[in-house]
């Protein structure tokens, strides 16, 4: 069985084989005579191409030459117009030059200009300077002069007094309590013989007043101030100190406030300088403690002014207070008066319910009696216009009525109403 199938395979791949060199003889036989013709073809265009080759040198060199006169020409056309092109966009950069040149020049001749003026003005701002440092000099020179007059005048009490009294003027003024003081001119009070007069009186709200004194001594203060030495101002100060001890124990055996009745226990010494207050309490730290035990009470300008802003503020809560009451009294018044003028009201709205319930009485009555009998003239075509009918509306609307309470309120014996 297997062998019978080997065979057949054999017989197949034979006959294969055969078709396979019989197709390719086939193939040989056909292609022969069309490859002898292309060959034939192939020798013929490779003579052509040997042909165009020889062709193509000869246009080459042509072509080179007709670029090279092309190329030469289109250089000197391009050259040429460019050239003219250069020569009239120059011409035309130079007209815009000229224009801008001309345009910079507006703008910066005005600048010019005004640098021209703000060197004359800075120029004469310096001779001003000048002058003026000049003129400061000279102010300065007469303060300092003015200054060491004052420190010769202030060696005297009598002008102490008076500077010191100038000062407690001033603090008064800052503070707006010009009206609530009293100065010296305007208390004196004699004790045993002898004139107490302090030099400000403050009066507090309530009726009550405090002392100020001051007669600060500034004898040794101002000594001290001119002293380079560090000991003999040492010196110095430690006697301002002591004279500064010295006036308070004066003024604690005056006691001023014991001549005022409505003053509290104590007396305000006024010192018209802060350096100075502090140059003693430098020297005594303890100073301002010591005189409290004694019922005097240190005060610098600007301690003192904070003395009198709080005094000032008490004045105004007494006139608040005062305005309070007066304004309740007025507003009790007026309220009274409102209930007055409502009760009034509430007669004329008595008045206006009346009128009304007349006025509908009268209004029913003309509609059936009078109208009734005018609308049969209608009948009679004595009326052209029949489109018009009498008529006249009641009134339905009643007056509001006020609150019962405004009219229970009990007058003021003086009511005006």
């Amino acid at each position: 069985m297997s062998f019978r199938i080997w065979i057949c395979i054999l017989e197949y791949l034979i006959g294969g084989i055969i078709g396979f060199v019989l197709a390719v003889l086939a193939s040989a036989v056909y292609w022969r005579p069309k490859l002898s013709s292309a060959n034939q073809n192939l020798e013929s265009l490779k003579d052509q191409i040997s042909s165009n080759t020889v062709n193509n040198e000869q246009l080459k060199e042509t072509f080179s030459s007709i670029a090279s006169q092309a190329l030469k020409s289109n250089n000197e056309s391009f050259l040429t117009l460019a050239k003219e092109n250069l020569n009239k966009y120059q011409s035309e950069a130079k007209l815009d030059l000229d224009k801008r040149q001309i345009s910079i020049e507006k703008l910066v001749n005005p600048v010019g200009e005004t640098l021209k003026e703000v060197d004359k003005k800075i120029e004469n701002l310096e001779r001003d300077r000048i002058k003026s440092q000049s003129s400061l000099q000279q102010q300065v020179q007469s303060l300092i002069n003015e200054t060491s007059t004052l420190s010769t005048a202030l060696r005297r009490p009598s002008v102490r007094g008076r500077w010191g009294e100038m000062q407690l003027r001033r603090v008064v003024e800052i503070a707006g309590m010009t009206n609530y003081c009293d100065f010296s001119e305007q208390v004196s009070i004699i004790d045993e013989d002898i004139n107490i007069r302090p030099d400000l009186t403050v009066n507090l709200a309530g009726g009550k007043k405090i002392v100020v004194d001051a007669k600060t001594p500034m004898e040794a203060y101002l000594k001290a101030s001119e002293i380079e030495d560090i000991e003999s101002r040492d010196f110095q100060l430690n006697e301002h100190l002591r004279q500064t001890k010295d006036h308070i124990n004066s003024l604690s055996s005056k006691s001023y406030y014991k001549q005022f009745p409505t003053s509290p226990e104590l007396v305000i010494m006024f010192i018209p300088n802060d350096s100075m207050f502090m140059s003693a309490l430098d020297q005594d730290p303890g100073l301002m403690e010591w005189a409290g035990q004694k019922n005097v009470f240190l005060a610098s300008p600007i301690t003192l002014i904070a003395v009198l802003k709080a005094v000032a503020v008490g004045w105004r809560e007494e006139s608040l207070a005062k305005n309070a009451t007066e304004i309740s009294l007025l507003g009790k018044q007026l309220y009274e008066r409102i209930s007055v003028f409502s009760k009034h009201f509430k007669n004329v709205r008595t008045g206006l319910d009346r009128a009304v319930s007349s006025f509908n009485d009268a209004v029913s009555s003309l509609e059936s009696r009078v109208f009734v009998t005018a609308r049969r003239f209608r009948d009679f075509d004595v009326i052209e216009d029949k489109s018009e009918d009498l008529q006249v509306l009641p009134i339905d609307r009643n007056t509001r009525e006020l609150n019962s309470e405004e009219t229970q309120i009990p007058l003021l014996p003086d009511d005006e109403s």
